[in-house]
């Protein structure tokens, strides 16, 4: 019986995961990535944060050494392509007009930043994604004072912390009156806007960009939706990305809303996997659940909780499991001196958690959330009962 051959599209950790994960888990057939960036796949935190303000070189940011991919005998294709192709025939289609044969096809695609209308295609607008994004935006910070933020999510937050320590000025324009209310509710979201303000940051909420001036390629300033005139000298647009439905589009793959619908092993199709920012799944779907699948031959789901992280200035800010502002939040800690945790209760579940240099409060809200059973929501904002008392009674229902 010939050897499978698994292809990969899709440089991000999703897809490096899934291979090296197919090695470790015995899979002996082909494994290509290919690869529409011109680097080897990295860790994208670093690109909003240590590496941005200098304090990483190069290597560190990879994932894995260069020999690596040979020593798993992986191929890494960079700068490749992929733009249609048959599920039918197995087989992909490249830009270059090359084609690619495939036994089973994972899919991890990534998203592409947003820009909003009448924003300019001037050379000091960045978005950031990418390691080349983060390397232009790195070298454009040295030269500059004032960074216009134009969304107040993490990734821009991220910048924006990067951009102050390294002694930048930086006002961030955010639509929403209250930022991340609609992900995290409205008290978070104005301890969130506070941390900035504490550091320097100028906060606008309720306001967006009426007018871009330019002269000779470049952004000089913007006239705010309050009528003031605010001179910038580099702008980062940060109001989130569009996954990339391109080819699962042209490989005619079911598409609902913003995604591909995937079942509890990833799979959308008859050996077709699908990861990150384009699959439609309960939990965010991370390569190790994709190589078990493959490696077993059947259908293996998987249950991780979602979990981010995000380190700005002196606060570490961990999120675990999936829920939304209008959740039920209780409070548990210190909120003034930035040291809480906030459960997201839904019918008295635990949904979520958010904790702000509380580590131990997010790992006891992560097995309260596998519990799924229901919880006290005044023991579990009482920060005189221990947190490990409830979680064995959440289990035992």
């Amino acid at each position: 019986m010939a050897k499978q051959r698994v292809v990969i599209v899709g440089g991000g950790s999703g897809g490096d995961a899934a291979a090296f994960m197919l090695r470790k888990k015995g899979f002996d057939g082909e494994v290509t990535i290919l690869s529409a960036d011109n680097d080897r796949p990295y860790d994208r935190p670093y690109l909003s944060k240590e590496f941005l303000r200098g304090e990483v070189d190069l290597p560190k940011v990879y994932l894995h050494p260069e020999g690596d991919y040979s020593k798993q005998a992986i191929e890494l294709r960079l700068d490749t392509q992929v733009t249609g192709g048959s599920l039918i025939d197995h087989q992909l289609t490249l830009a270059s007009g090359s084609h690619v044969d495939f036994d089973v096809l994972v899919l991890s695609l990534g998203g592409t930043p947003r820009r909003l209308p009448g924003v300019p295609e001037a050379e000091n607008v960045f978005t950031l994604r990418s390691l080349r994004d983060s390397s232009a935006l790195k070298q454009s910070l040295q030269h500059s004072k004032r960074l216009l933020l134009v969304g107040a999510g993490f990734i821009g937050a991220e910048v924006g912390a990067s951009a102050r320590t390294l002694g930048k000025e930086v006002l961030m324009v955010e639509a929403a009156p209250v930022p991340l209310s609609r992900a995290l509710g409205d008290e978070v979201g104005r301890v969130y806007a506070s941390i900035h303000r504490d550091h320097g940051v100028d906060v606008r909420t309720g306001t967006t960009v009426k007018e871009w001036h330019v002269d000779r390629n470049r952004v000089t300033g913007v006239t705010l939706s309050d009528g003031k005139r605010e001179e910038v000298d580099m702008v980062l647009l940060a109001v989130g990305i569009d996954p990339n439905l391109e080819l699962p589009k042209a490989l005619n793959l079911p598409i609902e809303g913003p995604g591909v619908p995937a079942d509890e092993a990833l799979k959308a199709a008859d050996g077709v996997y699908v990861a990150g920012d384009i699959a439609l799944h309960h939990h965010p779907l991370l390569g190790r659940a994709i190589a078990t699948s493959i490696a077993a031959g059947s259908s293996t789901p998987y249950a991780k909780i979602p979990y981010f992280w995000s380190d700005q200035y002196d606060v570490s800010l961990e999120y675990r499991g999936n829920a939304s502002g209008e959740d039920h939040a209780v409070w548990r800690g210190d909120r003034d001196g930035l040291h809480f945790s906030v459960f997201y209760l839904r019918d008295g579940l635990v949904d979520a958690v958010l904790s702000m240099n509380d580590k131990d409060g997010g790992e006891a809200g992560a097995k309260l959330i596998e519990s799924r059973q229901k919880v006290d929501a005044n023991a579990l904002s009482d920060s005189k009962v221990d947190l490990a008392e409830l979680v064995p009674a959440a289990k035992s229902g």
